[in-house]
């Protein structure tokens, strides 16, 4: 039996772990956490054991019709999921993972891996309308808006993306942060950590640069109206 492992999101489970219980837990992924201390988190697996869990945790029922099918009830009706072949072949083909439902927010996460593409889709339980989601999703605290990570095979860290909350894309970047050229990486993903949101509702992380500084920066407008991570760093 083949399965397509989502990968896991480095960057992500360190603003999970070090944020959810400040964000109420307004965050859905495709992983497992760990059961013991300084074991690692395990992605969630088509048809694995930390799949059934998840599936019997959905309000409406879902479960899986076959070994490459998926069906999510809503509160109106039920949406499928179909794999696309070929199913041995996870960077050619698409397969579909059932990764959770939070109450609070009211939607699904279904994970997706399309042809190299590590993402997923957001179903919502009262309109079962489909929105943009990613390997992992974080909303805010008025839950208006939400960050969603999908990693493209081959690429040096994770694609984000701040979406409102009817799907609609405000901005796309990378969990990094880029020279002005944005031809080179000044600060990687593993050391933007701590992604959270401010007072005012924008995407923050902590920077750690080198001589052990750190530094705070805010997904906000520039002068010029564009969203960037600001204050500019120009280690």
């Amino acid at each position: 039996m083949e399965r397509i492992v989502f990968q896991i999101v480095a960057a992500f489970l360190l603003t999970v772990s070090a944020s959810a219980q400040s964000i109420g837990q307004l965050a859905l992924q495709c992983v497992t956490p760990a059961t013991r201390p300084g074991e690692p988190d395990n992605a969630v697996e088509a048809m694995s054991a930390g799949e059934v869990a998840r599936l019997h945790q959905a309000p409406h029922r879902a479960k899986r019709l076959g070994k490459h099918q998926l069906e999510v009830g809503w509160t109106g009706g039920q949406r499928i999921f179909k794999d696309r072949p070929p199913y041995d072949e996870p960077l050619d083909g698409v397969a579909w993972v059932y990764c959770g439902y939070s109450p609070t927010l009211r939607v699904h996460l279904i994970g997706k891996a399309d042809r190299g593409l590590f993402t997923g889709v957001l179903l919502d339980d009262a309109s079962g309308s489909l929105l943009p989601g990613g390997e992992a999703v974080l909303f805010s605290p008025h839950q208006q808006l939400y960050l969603s990570y999908e990693q493209p095979d081959g690429q040096d860290g994770e694609t984000l993306k701040l979406y409102k909350r009817g799907g609609v894309m405000l901005w796309k970047g990378c969990d990094c942060i880029l020279s002005p050229d944005g031809k080179s990486v000044i600060v990687d993903a593993e050391n933007m950590r701590n992604m959270r949101w401010d007072d005012q509702n924008r995407p923050q992380a902590t920077l750690h640069l080198k001589g052990g500084r750190t530094s705070t920066v805010t997904l906000m407008r520039d002068s010029k109206g564009q969203l960037d991570w600001l204050p500019h760093i120009s280690e």
